[in-house]
């Protein structure tokens, strides 16, 4: 399974839809021509911390941004709603890469609301192989020979 922030961006997508009806996604942010209301995805920041097994954690900051148009009246009550909704859905998600699918955990989610928008953040973390050739250990032949001296007895590894 490949996992990228494209793919999450249009799992999440697929997911929200029944949930922010008539909302428009957008991987990244969009300047112009926007339908309004509309979601993107962001990520803030993302870290690798190396497990066993060659195994990876990947920790990935995300910022889903809701937008509404700005000169509404009940623009501050949207926005709550909508952060409601996201709150008891996105506890977690259907991810798929297009051949497999899987469900994602995020974690520490939070939202706060800006004059402009509503930004609902979370960490996703997700267990990953880096692609690289993997080297495992190979065998190794170790004979020990005893070489007689002068009184003294000496052993050699090769």
């Amino acid at each position: 399974m490949n996992f990228t922030i494209t793919t999450v961006a249009r799992s999440l997508a697929d997911y929200l839809a029944p949930v922010l009806p008539g909302v428009t996604f957008y991987e990244d942010p969009n300047q112009q021509d926007s339908a309004m209301p509309c979601a993107f995805l962001q990520q803030r920041y993302a870290y690798l911390e190396l497990r066993t097994g060659g195994r990876w954690l990947r920790r990935i900051g995300l910022d889903l941004t809701y937008l509404e148009d700005y000169n509404l009246t009940d623009l501050q009550r949207r926005y709550q709603k909508a952060a409601e909704a996201l709150d008891l859905v996105l506890e977690t998600f259907p991810y798929t890469d297009g051949a497999d699918t899987t469900l994602l955990r995020t974690y520490d989610r939070e939202w706060r609301i800006d004059a402009d928008a509503l930004h609902y953040k979370f960490e996703l973390r997700v267990f990953v192989f880096l692609p690289e050739a993997f080297n495992p250990m190979e065998r190794m032949d170790y004979q020990e020979e005893v070489i007689m001296a002068e009184n003294t007895i000496e052993r050699r590894g090769s």
